[in-house]
């Protein structure tokens, strides 16, 4: 559409809670523009028998459309950028879509006026904001958890060798032969060639990971292997088979002597204790930080659960559609699709929208908290600390940052970048003058909850049409 939006003349008026009632004035040059540009565009689009397409006479198209349906064409394109307009010069963000009304529709040469409820955001009410009290976990670093460190390293550099004629035991890595039978008769997809697993690693079913335990290498053995009712291979479910299992080697892990020579090979450290001071350090750094992060959480959801607001449930809905995004946006780079995801927790994307509703309205509390204590203290977000965060995201972006600011300009989201620093120094002032007490100890309850029990079933793994005996890591090693 051609035709250049020109500034709107707006008139903010009486507001009724959440809601603040707009009145626009659009000058008669722009609405004559526009209904200029949608008859321009009509002319360029229609086809009149007797002219060529793009040549008929714009007297031609008032005749055959009518000046009221070229209004409302009109109105179609241009009243979403004039309320936008008005919005901007109003400094309104609205979050909800507006209630537009007016009395005349727009005319050749006059003024154009319409009025908008809109639904804003409100304002918080704060609470006490200074000196709230906060936990703060304790960060103490135990020698176990030192002792744990090294002990992954060793783990790390470990080697296996050769067990030597013993009988395969718990955490041996053994090269086996394997085929299931059932009443004699091989079973397809059941054999392994030549397959190393560590015994107890729950690599395969349980009973034939098991069933390798006191065999010597060359040992042959008939193993019953019990299947799960809810096995893959719908033809194997609660089957039993015979497995015909030789064990070919057996290997156990050597694990390197803890003395210096051993931290010289891990590390940059000449002895064993220097190497033990640098984990420790780093262990109470990553603890000491953590409590931070924990400690200025608390007192800024202290900060928020003080305040007095009355949230729009518009605006509610809006953030937990946003984290919804947010959340489909993470799926899709980790590889997954939100489609799929609803597909397996049967549910659907309204579903999602209410569950995140209680969290979607505590995060609006949360950031209306720190509006309002940025108010109060007059904070303000200075240039540098504006082009410090732009270089940053230019950096992450691999874009130039001038390039950068200038998208940003553009879109108008530079303003999303100043209200995120700006709430991150009302976070810092809050946590700054926040007192630190010692956590509250969670009461244990002498009922067992059963629920709340790590489940010991394991899906086996899924190999398209393959009845596969593995079975995958657990799933908790990858959360």
């Amino acid at each position: 559409m051609e035709g250049r939006i020109t500034e709107v003349k707006t008139t903010v008026g009486e507001k009724d809670g959440n809601d603040v009632k707009l009145q626009v004035e659009v000058p008669a040059e722009e609405v004559q523009s526009a209904i200029d540009a949608t008859i321009k565009q009509l002319a360029r689009d229609v086809r009149i028998p007797g002219f060529r397409k793009g040549k008929v006479p714009s007297s031609m198209v008032v005749q055959r459309f009518g000046m009221e349906a070229i209004v409302h064409q009109m109105l179609d394109d241009r009243l979403s950028p004039w309320y936008a307009a008005a919005l901007e010069e109003a400094g309104l963000d609205p979050v909800d879509s507006p209630e537009v009304d007016f009395e005349d529709p727009p005319e050749e040469g006059k003024a154009f006026t319409f009025t908008a409820v809109v639904t804003i955001m409100p304002e918080a009410e704060l609470g006490p904001y200074k000196g709230v009290e906060a936990p703060r976990a304790e960060a103490v670093v135990e020698d176990s958890e030192v002792d744990e460190r090294v002990e992954r390293l060793r783990e790390e550099f470990s080697e296996l060798k050769s067990a030597g004629d013993r009988a395969a035991a718990e955490g041996d890595y053994v090269t086996i032969g394997a085929e299931g039978f059932r009443d004699g008769e091989a079973v397809e997809n059941t054999k392994l060639d030549d397959y190393m697993f560590e015994v107890g690693g729950g690599y395969l079913l349980p009973d034939l990971e098991q069933g390798v335990v006191g065999m010597k290498a060359g040992e042959q053995r008939t193993v019953p292997v019990s299947f799960p009712d809810d096995y893959q291979a719908e033809d194997l479910q609660g089957a039993t088979l015979d497995f015909n299992v030789e064990l070919k080697e057996i290997k156990e892990k050597a694990l390197p002597a803890m003395n210096d020579e051993f931290a010289k090979d891990v590390s940059e450290f000449e002895t064993l204790l220097e190497l033990r001071v640098d984990i420790r350090e780093k262990l109470q750094a990553a603890k000491d930080s953590a409590a931070d992060r924990g400690f200025r959480a608390a007192a800024i959801q202290a900060v928020a659960a003080g305040i007095t607001v009355d949230l729009p449930p518009a605006a509610i809905d809006r953030q937990s559609r946003e984290m919804v995004d947010d959340f489909a946006r993470s799926l899709s780079m980790q590889g997954g699709d939100i489609r799929g995801y609803l597909q397996a927790t049967g549910s659907g994307l309204d579903d999602l929208v209410k569950q995140m509703l209680p969290e979607a309205e505590s995060t609006l509390r949360t950031s209306l908290a720190l509006d309002a204590v940025a108010r109060a203290e007059e904070l303000e977000v200075t240039e540098e600390l504006l082009t410090e965060r732009l270089d940053r995201l230019a950096a992450a972006g691999k874009v130039e940052a001038g390039e950068l600011r200038l998208r940003l300009e553009q879109s108008g989201r530079i303003a999303e970048i100043r209200q995120q620093i700006l709430r991150e120094l009302a976070a810092d002032l809050v946590a700054e003058h926040a007192v630190p007490v010692a956590p509250v100890e969670p009461v244990e309850s002498d009922e067992s909850d059963e629920s709340d029990e790590p489940s010991s079933e394991r899906p086996e793994e899924v190999s398209g049409e393959t009845a596969s005996v593995e079975e995958p890591g657990d799933e908790s090693d990858d959360e």
